[in-house]
């Protein structure tokens, strides 16, 4: 009776090793499977999204232009920019931030800032100094209440919020090797929604 229930153990033994040496490496390997399928597919879908250069949303605020702020944009209409050959991103507000005596735009985006919030990156080169850029740049922003003016080097950044919209212009000196136009001064402007 003992050999009975000596045998009886190993064999009932021998049967738990050989289904855990056969069972378990085929439920991992069909987790680890599914959990490829799941990649792959998750890789397929980002790759049949469409990459578009336009922002996430779109901009909602009214842009409402202050009365001084309109008033040197009238006196200066002469050296607006006009964008005949679209080369300004698409709903630009060249009403609120026009570009000034530009000789040529090297960029201009639609895009979606670090808040995720919609707005435009613009940089163009111009032949007037910076001195001279600034005597308009500057007027435009200096009555709004959280203006601010910061001199690096030899640029120049004016920060304002205008209108429901954070804007920030970086004068300075053109380097012609970064912007591939031959002209004085460089002009960057980003503008985001608040």
């Amino acid at each position: 009776m003992k050999k009975r229930y000596f045998i009886l153990a190993i064999l009932l033994v021998v049967v738990l090793v050989a289904s855990a040496v056969y069972v378990i490496p085929m439920l991992t390997d069909n987790s680890a499977s599914n959990e490829a399928t799941t990649e792959e597919t998750t890789i397929e879908e980002a790759q049949n999204k469409p990459v578009t250069n336009q922002p996430a949303t779109t901009p909602t605020t009214a842009i409402v232009i202050p009365e001084e702020t309109q008033e040197i944009i009238d006196t200066n209409s002469d050296y607006l920019y006009e964008d005949t050959d679209d080369a300004l991103a698409p709903d630009y507000p060249t009403q609120m931030i026009p570009l000034y005596d530009v000789l040529g735009v090297s960029q201009s985006q639609a895009m979606t800032g670090v808040s995720g919030k919609p707005g435009w990156l613009t940089s163009y080169v111009s032949d007037d100094s910076t001195e001279e850029l600034l005597e308009f740049y500057r007027p435009l922003l200096m009555t709004m209440s959280d203006f601010s003016e910061e001199n690096i080097s030899a640029s120049t950044n004016l920060k304002a919020t205008v209108s429901g919209y954070s804007i920030s212009i970086t004068v300075s000196p053109n380097n012609s090797q970064k912007t591939d136009i031959q002209g004085n001064g460089a002009v960057s402007i980003f503008i985001e929604q608040v």
